[in-house]
């Protein structure tokens, strides 16, 4: 008897391979599964070596093949007997099976919930068998948040696309700090939308929180020397626009009279935005100004935030704020762990009991 190993990318495929080299009186021996590849842009495969032993007789008659042929042929195919492999070795292998299976099932999580890169390498990269696959994307994803931006700076400034819920956010964090005991202005600088101004007037009225309504340089200094003796003071900005370059100069105009060592530009980001119109939005607010953070707005109008965990990572922006509806102020929450994974589908967790263990860890 004579032991050769065949190599393909599953079992079948090496059996039938098998087959056709050496005819159907092949018995198999063993297999041994495993993977390949997976590196930083690659993806594990899966591979097959199928060992088995056929009568040297019936090999060569088949074949029709000479001795020295036959002799180079069964050199380069020739591998150990299987009940050889040490017992890390058949470790491995039993580990490789598995991990092809859970990784096979955390791609489609991810790709349900919009997942992209950088993020999705991240979340995949050298996949275990100690948890189930649930629990092991939600603590890697605990492990790629950002979640500690600088909100001790006096100065907020809010920053998106019209409708993205800047002026809504803005009235949910004046009246949270408000009932905080902290002293609040509000300096608005989106004059092109009246609706949206006479909105945050009237509830600013009525608790007695200031706003200014500023469209212009000169105008914007008046309203932060008025703002000195408070405790937060926040701007709410007009959208930038990719075709009007001189509203977007006038805005990083105003912008810099603010004591930037003091401030915190926030990056209002819809939910409900797609990836790519998210990454066109920022794009041009980087070319203006420097961003320190984001608000996830409209998480309850989305089916998952993966879009937005996914910008979040690719640009290093901490999460501060999500907002989840519209009522003001209850609907805003700061950003935390478990607060941002209830609004990912396909975990499949108990979320409550999983934050407890998290504390508790």
């Amino acid at each position: 008897m004579k032991y050769v190993t065949i190599t393909a990318n599953s079992y079948e495929e090496a059996l039938r391979k098998a087959e056709e080299e050496y005819g159907k009186n092949i018995r198999v021996h063993s297999r041994r599964d495993y993977t390949v590849g997976g590196g930083l842009f690659t993806r594990k495969r899966g591979k097959c070596d199928l060992t088995l032993y056929i009568p040297q007789t019936d090999v060569r008659k088949e074949k029709g093949r000479d001795d020295e042929a036959m002799l180079e042929f069964e050199k380069e195919a020739r591998t150990p007997d299987p009940s050889s492999l040490s017992r890390e070795e058949r470790l491995n292998t039993e580990v490789y099976r598995g991990s092809l299976e859970k990784l096979t099932k955390a791609e489609k999580i991810l790709n349900e919930n919009d997942i992209s890169e950088p993020l999705y390498t991240f979340l995949l990269k050298d996949f275990s068998l100690e948890q189930k696959v649930e629990m092991e994307i939600a603590g890697r994803i605990m492990d790629s948040l950002l979640l500690k931006g600088n909100m001790d700076n006096k100065y907020e400034v809010l920053l998106g696309p019209t409708g993205s819920g800047k002026t809504t956010t803005c009235a949910k964090l004046a009246i949270s700090y408000r009932q905080s005991g902290l002293k609040v202005f509000i300096i608005s600088l989106d004059s092109y939308r009246v609706g949206s101004f006479y909105q945050i007037e009237r509830l600013t009225d009525a608790l007695s929180i200031p706003l200014r309504t500023v469209t212009d340089e000169s105008m914007f200094s008046s309203a932060l020397k008025e703002a000195e003796d408070y405790d937060k003071v926040l701007v709410d900005t007009m959208g930038l626009s990719k075709s009007d370059d001189e509203l977007n100069l006038k805005l990083k105009g105003m912008l810099n009279n603010l004591n930037r060592a003091n401030s915190e530009y926030i990056f209002i980001a819809s939910a409900t935005t797609k990836g790519e119109d998210l990454e066109s939005l920022y794009g041009i607010y980087r070319s203006y100004l420097r961003i320190d953070s984001m608000v996830a707005s409209k998480v309850d109008e989305c089916s998952s935030i993966g879009t937005l965990l996914s910008f979040s990572y690719k640009h290093s922006l901490p999460f501060v704020y999500l907002t989840n509806g519209q009522r003001v102020p209850e609907d805003i929450e700061k950003a935390e762990s478990i607060s941002l994974l209830r609004y990912l589908k396909s975990l499949d967790l108990d979320l409550d009991r999983f934050e407890h263990q998290v504390r508790n860890s």
